[in-house]
C-alpha cells in the first residue's frame, strides 16, 4: 500500500513538471511568434501607413462630421436647454442658421479688413526698417550691433515682387493644364464636405437614439462591467471635451475683445489683427498668448516702435486680469491638470499633431488624468492603506 502511495506521488510530480514544461514551452513560443509580428510590422510599417492613409481618407468624411456634430451639439443643447419646447429639427436648423451666420460675419465683414492689414504689412515693412534704423541711430544707447545688422540687411522688394509675379503665372498655367485634375478635387472637396454636414446633421437630429442602439450592441457582446466602465469613460469625456471648448471659447472672446477695446483706446496699430490672432491663440493654454505676443510685437515695432512698451505694459496687465479673474470664473477646473502636466501634453501633443494636437491633447489627457486619480485612491482604500503613509 505504501508503495503504491509512493508511485502515485511519483507520477503525480512527473504530469506536474509535464504540465509546466508545456507551459513555459507555450510561453516561448508565443513569445517567438509576438517578436516575428513585431518584425513584420517594423518591416513593411510604410506600406502599414500606406494602408492606414487610404482607411483614413475614407473614413475622413464622418469623421470631420462627427467632429461638426460634436461642435454644433453645443449651441443645440444651450437652445434645447433655455427652449424646452423647441423640438430637435428646429432647434438643428436654428444651429446651423447660427453657424453659417457666424462664418458669413467671418468671411465677409472681419475678412476684408484682416486683407488689408495684411496687404499694408507687406508694403510698410522697408520703411518700418528704414524708420527702426534711423530711431537706433537717434538714440544715445549703443545699438551698434542692431545697427549693423540692420545696415547689412538689403532686401531687393523689386525681385520679390517678380519672383511673386511669377509664381501665380505658373501656377495660373499649370491650373489651365491640369484643369481636369483641379476640377476633380474641387468636386471632390465639395461632395466631402457635403456628406460630413449629412452625417453631422443625421448624427444630431438622432443622438439619443444612436447611443440606446450603441450600448444595446455593447451590452450584447462585451461583459456587463467592462461595458459600465465604458459608458463611465464616454460620460466624462463627453463632459470634459465639451466643458472645455465651451468656456475655453468664451474666455478666448472676452480676452479678445478686451484687447481690441483697449488697443483702439490706445491707438496701438493693427487692433483687429492683433485681436483676432490673440482670440485664436489663446485656444492654447500657456503657450499660445507667448506666441501672439512675440507676433504682435514685430508687427507693432514696424510701425511704431514706441507703441511696443505700451502693447507690452498693456498686454501684462490683461493677462493679469485674465489669469486672476476671468479664467478661474469662466473656465475653473473644466482641465484639472496641474500646470506641469499642461505643457507637458502640449508639446507632445504639437509633436504628434501639430496646433490640433496641441489642443485636443488638453482635454483628452484630462480625461485620463481624472481616471487614473480615481482609479489610484479606489486602489489605495481597497488596500486599506493609511493616510498618513501618503499624506
Amino acid at each position: 500500500m505504501i508503495i503504491d502511495t509512493d508511485i502515485c506521488l511519483i507520477n503525480f510530480h512527473i504530469l506536474g513538471g509535464t504540465i509546466v514544461h508545456e507551459k513555459q514551452i507555450r510561453k516561448i513560443f508565443e513569445g517567438i511568434i509576438f517578436l516575428i509580428f513585431l518584425v513584420f510590422i517594423l518591416y513593411r510599417i510604410g506600406d502599414i501607413f500606406g494602408i492606414f492613409t487610404n482607411i483614413l481618407s475614407i473614413v475622413e468624411p464622418f469623421l470631420v462630421g462627427a467632429a461638426i456634430a460634436f461642435i454644433l451639439s453645443i449651441p443645440m443643447n444651450f437652445l434645447e436647454r433655455k427652449f424646452p419646447r423647441l423640438k430637435r429639427p428646429l432647434s438643428l436648423l436654428l444651429t446651423f442658421l447660427i453657424f453659417i451666420l457666424v462664418i458669413l460675419v467671418l468671411v465677409f465683414l472681419i475678412g476684408p479688413k484682416l486683407i488689408d492689414t495684411i496687404t499694408n504689412i507687406v508694403n510698410t515693412v522697408p520703411e518700418s526698417v528704414e524708420s527702426l534704423r534711423k530711431l537706433l541711430q537717434d538714440t544715445n544707447i549703443n545699438w551698434d550691433w542692431v545697427q549693423d545688422y540692420l545696415a547689412s540687411v538689403e532686401i531687393d522688394w523689386q525681385s520679390i515682387s517678380n519672383k511673386v509675379l511669377s509664381f501665380f503665372k505658373d501656377s495660373f498655367s499649370s491650373l489651365f493644364t491640369s484643369t481636369f485634375g483641379v476640377v476633380t478635387g474641387v468636386v471632390s472637396t465639395i461632395i466631402s464636405t457635403i456628406i460630413s454636414f449629412i452625417f453631422a446633421a443625421y448624427i444630431l437630429i438622432s443622438k439619443e437614439k444612436l447611443s440606446v442602439q450603441l450600448k444595446k450592441l455593447l451590452y450584447a457582446f462585451l461583459p456587463e462591467k467592462i461595458v459600465d466602465k465604458m459608458v463611465e469613460v464616454g460620460k466624462l469625456t463627453h463632459k470634459t471635451f465639451t466643458n472645455f471648448f465651451t468656456y475655453q471659447c468664451i474666455e478666448c472672446l472676452i480676452l479678445g475683445s478686451m484687447f481690441f477695446v483697449t488697443m483702439i483706446i490706445l491707438k496701438i496699430p493693427y487692433a483687429l489683427l492683433i485681436s483676432v490672432m490673440i482670440t485664436i491663440m489663446a485656444l492654447i493654454p500657456i503657450f499660445g498668448l507667448c506666441i501672439a505676443f512675440i507676433i504682435a510685437s514685430i508687427l507693432i515695432v514696424m510701425v511704431n516702435p514706441i507703441k511696443v512698451i505700451v502693447f507690452a505694459i498693456l498686454f501684462a496687465i490683461l493677462q493679469q486680469i485674465e489669469g486672476n479673474l476671468i479664467y478661474p470664473r469662466v473656465v475653473g477646473k473644466s482641465i484639472g491638470l496641474p500646470p506641469i502636466w499642461v505643457i507637458f501634453v502640449i508639446t507632445l501633443g504639437s509633436k504628434l499633431m501639430g496646433i490640433v494636437g496641441m489642443i485636443l491633447f488638453i482635454p483628452l489627457s484630462s480625461v485620463i488624468y481624472t481616471l487614473l486619480r480615481k482609479s489610484v485612491y479606489k486602489r489605495i482604500q481597497n488596500r486599506k492603506i493609511p493616510n498618513d503613509k501618503w499624506l
